[in-house]
């Protein structure tokens, strides 16, 4: 299978490291302008500058996913910079505070949700009216086998509830959605 990602414009949120930035670099290299969020400026730019090396397009754009101005505002930087956005991928999620229930805080609860189940939904929120004028795209949302079908992992309360979350906010089918 052949896949041809030319001139599409994806963003990845979570970008800097790990999955994100790997999935980043894999849509630089089949031909996607890519654009990562994150928090991290220096590990965002080491990842557009792998890009670049490798004749790949990226920009970057500091957002913590759980606050929606943040969010809001690095998608106008995308648009500014690249005109459109053609797909996004909600990957950015912390593990959070691993405890037993009544040990973990409502903070640490808090936390958690708001990065991992909240970040995901201000992603989605902000991006598809900017899927739908460019004429549609694609989303799709990273979770985790806590979330979909492994809940007996000791502590992970937190982490497994807004893992299950994303899950069905992605449709709860392990695809990502297509807007039109």
């Amino acid at each position: 299978m052949q896949i041809d990602l030319s001139n599409r414009v994806i963003v990845v949120t979570g970008g800097s490291e790990g999955i994100g930035a790997a999935i980043a670099k894999m849509a630089a290299a089949y031909g996607a302008k890519v654009a990562i969020f994150s928090r991290d400026e220096g590990q965002m730019q080491a990842v557009v500058d792998e890009i670049r090396l490798n004749q790949g397009c990226a920009i970057w754009a500091v957002a913590d996913v759980s606050d929606s101005q943040q969010v809001a505002d690095a998608f106008k930087k995308v648009v500014g910079e690249y005109g459109r956005v053609d797909g996004v991928v909600a990957n950015a999620g912390i593990n959070g505070v691993w405890a037993p229930i009544d040990e973990l805080t409502p903070e640490e609860w808090r936390n958690t949700i708001d990065v991992n189940l909240t970040g995901t939904y201000l992603s989605i929120h902000h991006a598809v009216p900017l899927l739908r004028a460019g004429g549609g795209g694609s989303i799709v949302v990273v979770s985790s086998i806590n979330g979909t079908r492994t809940f007996s992992n000791e502590g992970a309360s937190a982490y497994a509830s807004s893992k299950a979350g994303q899950y069905a906010l992605g449709g709860g089918k392990g695809v990502g959605h297509r807007f039109d």
